[in-house]
């Protein structure tokens, strides 16, 4: 019987990424290959590359560069390209790295197992010029995947593309306009979810607030949370990437009202100076930002708000940037992001006058992560010795227990620091907070409580 062929999946980028790479890794194990972690272990490895700013795109070329080195230096036969910067730039990334034997842009990946086959068995290099190109088709179904992620949590990607025309972003450029799934295809997806032991829902999109849009001519992401709160079997669900102005009363309802809803909402909001808010097309002035923002505070008491910030936008002054200062002092964002601008070919926002210095627009970024340090030092503060519900990720390298509280979303937030042997992955436990540190929490399981384990899977999970 012949050993099956090996595969490894680097996966770049944002959550949806993550997603795609779980789907592809769903169609290499039900065509009998072998998912293995390690590159070197691999026959081939698949690298999901990321083209939304310049940083990502040079840490997507510079980790093809450094898998394709295996090919000479061990037993690696073929490296394989995929996701948003094969999608952008699929024949200049065949033209300018030989070494890769495939690229695939946004497809469903279904012949990505076909390709690796022919690459092991020795197939002329006419397969590498493998580029599924144009518009994305969609949305494509995530039912069967190979989840990457703890069995604390999973993605759900609840639409693909984007409407919204921001002038510094190539999203819609690359992934098309919003194609919303139906809520029944997403009910189920969830319920597999479940079924595999998954304990929260993060659900994310391009932008999950336009849910329902394509579909009925109406916002739907509340009716959708509902479904997904009467599933059995998950906890928690968390919504990421809600656009400002489009934040409905019934959604701070289902955050405010329902026992499962984590009183989080990830919110970019990227600016808050009316002038930079209309160069970057974002559809909404300072008083409807600030207006949402209030009413978050309002509306779904203790909740915990996460957003980004962009620095240095073309035509930004003194001006701009102070109401950006102002707003990070005042506001006091629970979780904050900020980016310096990065100039992208292909979008509107590449040609605007004004171009503002690469250094300034760094310097501006760093300037409010450190506004942002008291802010974010004080609120970690105000958790020490409250018993809070934490649910378990996973242990680090150190054997430490490692968790997160109502106020983290998974990858991008903090962690709670448990001690060893306390909780497995998956358990939801009553934690006393004794200490904070910018990023960490520290915790003992609080007086009297034990680990809550998750629910018997009713199948074998997908993942590791």
């Amino acid at each position: 019987m012949n050993e099956a062929i090996r595969v490894s999946l680097i996966s770049l980028g944002c959550a949806r990424n993550l997603v795609d790479s779980e789907v592809l890794l769903g169609h290499v194990v039900e065509e009998g290959l072998q998912v293995v972690q390690d590159a070197e272990d691999a026959d081939v490895v698949v690298v999901n590359t990321c083209g939304f700013i310049e940083t990502a795109k040079q840490e997507s070329i510079d980790t093809i560069l450094a898998v394709a080195k295996l090919k000479d230096e061990g037993n690696l036969k073929g490296v394989i390209a995929v996701g948003c910067l094969a999608q952008r730039y699929g024949q200049e990334l065949k033209q300018s790295i030989p070494e890769l034997d495939a690229v695939f842009g946004l497809s469903d990946y279904s012949g990505v197992p076909g390709v690796v086959r022919k690459i092991v068995n020795g197939s002329p290099r006419r397969w590498s010029s493998t580029v599924d190109g144009g518009k994305p088709k969609g949305p494509r179904s995530d039912q069967k995947r190979f989840l990457l992620t703890p069995k604390s949590f999973a993605y759900l990607r609840i639409s693909e593309g984007c409407d919204h025309t921001c002038t510094f972003c190539a999203i819609p450029s690359m992934r098309g306009k919003n194609r919303s799934k139906p809520i029944d295809v997403l009910v189920e997806e969830a319920e597999t979810l479940a079924a595999a032991g998954v304990q929260e829902l993060v659900v994310v999109a391009e932008d999950t607030t336009a849910y329902g849009l394509d579909l009925h001519r109406k916002r739907e992401i509340h009716v959708l949370l509902e479904k997904l709160g009467a599933i059995d079997g998950i906890r928690w669900i968390r919504l990421m990437y809600a656009y400002p102005h489009t934040v409905l009363p019934e959604l701070t309802a289902f955050l405010r009202e329902h026992p499962k809803a984590v009183k989080y909402l990830d919110i970019p909001i990227q600016h808050i100076s009316s002038k930079m808010l209309k160069a970057m097309k974002r559809g909404v002035s300072s008083q409807q930002v600030r207006g949402i923002l209030d009413r978050l505070r309002s509306e779904v008491p203790g909740i915990a708000v996460r957003t980004t910030l962009i620095t240095g936008f073309p035509g930004e002054d003194e001006a701009d940037f102070a109401e950006l200062r102002s707003l990070v002092q005042d506001y006091r964002f629970e979780r904050l992001g900020v980016f310096p601008y990065s100039r992208e070919e292909t979008t509107p926002a590449h040609d605007l006058p004004d171009q503002v210095p690469t250094e300034l627009a760094e310097a501006r970024a760093a300037e409010l992560m450190d506004l942002q340090r008291p802010v974010m030092a004080a609120f970690q503060r105000s958790l020490v010795g409250r018993d809070l519900p934490v649910l378990v990720d996973g242990v680090d390298t150190e054997g430490r227990v490692v968790g997160r509280t109502w106020a983290d979303a998974p990858e991008v937030d903090c962690r709670v620091l448990l001690p060893q042997g306390s909780a497995t992955a998956g358990d939801l436990v009553a934690a006393r907070i004794t200490a904070a540190r910018d990023y960490e929490l520290d915790a003992e399981l609080a007086a009297g409580a034990t680990a809550v384990p998750p629910r018997p899977s009713r199948r074998p999970r997908s993942g590791p």
